[in-house]
């Protein structure tokens, strides 16, 4: 069985920080610079989670250049694990934006909301998330026209 890597998201793919949704009301803000289906791990074993059935549990990794900074070293770049309830809240934004999926250079807000009551004694409720998206811009010159002074037109 052959795994097909994408070799720019091999390249690319540093890490770097994670968007931290842990206080009802944390919000996290920013322009995708990248996106990618990933298998989800577990958190504490790093082990690729599977379902019952042995297929592989996915999730949305997107990249998205915020304004939040931590430090001195910190260049605003998060990453967003998106799945679960999560998923369903990006998916509604992305419709309300009247896409059909998210695109580099749009922007993707997402927000935790509130923590549904569990579903069974012992255990924490889901976070709820509301998102919002909004399509990348793309700004056409005429065809005729002088690219604007300083600007590659390519």
């Amino acid at each position: 069985m052959t795994n097909q890597i994408d070799p720019n998201a091999f390249l690319m793919g540093t890490g770097g920080r994670s968007a931290k949704f842990e206080a009802e009301g944390d919000v996290s803000v920013g322009y995708i610079t990248h996106y990618e289906m990933r298998q989800q791990t577990d958190i504490k074993t790093g082990a690729p989670k599977t379902w019952d059935d042995g297929n592989p549990m996915r999730q949305l990794v997107v990249t998205i250049d915020t304004e939040a900074r931590d430090d001195d070293d910190d260049d605003g770049v998060r990453t967003v694990y998106i799945k679960g309830q999560m998923q369903k809240a990006v998916a509604d934004a992305i419709r309300k934006s009247g896409e059909h999926g998210l695109g580099i250079g749009g922007k993707l807000g997402i927000k935790y909301v509130s923590t549904a009551a569990p579903k069974q004694r012992g255990f924490n409720g889901a976070k709820q998330y509301t998102a919002k998206y909004e399509p990348p811009t793309l700004r056409v010159e005429d065809p005729g026209s002088e690219p604007a002074e300083g600007v590659d037109p390519f």
